[in-house]
């Protein structure tokens, strides 16, 4: 998957009837969820000590946006 962009993350569109997750290839396990009523949030999934995966929200896009490369 490509490195997350603000170019990149308003372009994608909303499947109808599931999620869609975008991963960024520079910082492993960053990404972001594309809901399908549009909705954008950035999510960390991570392994806990026990194996499982777990995944956390850190914000709506909009509020929060990528850094813009030089």
């Amino acid at each position: 998957m490509p490195k997350l962009t603000k170019t990149l993350i308003e372009k994608t569109r909303p499947e109808p009837d599931k999620e869609v997750f975008l991963w960024d290839e520079e910082l492993p396990g960053f990404g972001l969820r594309l809901y399908p009523s549009g909705r954008r949030v950035y999510v960390l999934q991570y392994r806990t000590k026990k194996g499982r995966q777990r995944r956390a929200v850190i914000g709506r896009h909009g509020p929060l946006i990528p850094k813009p490369t030089d």
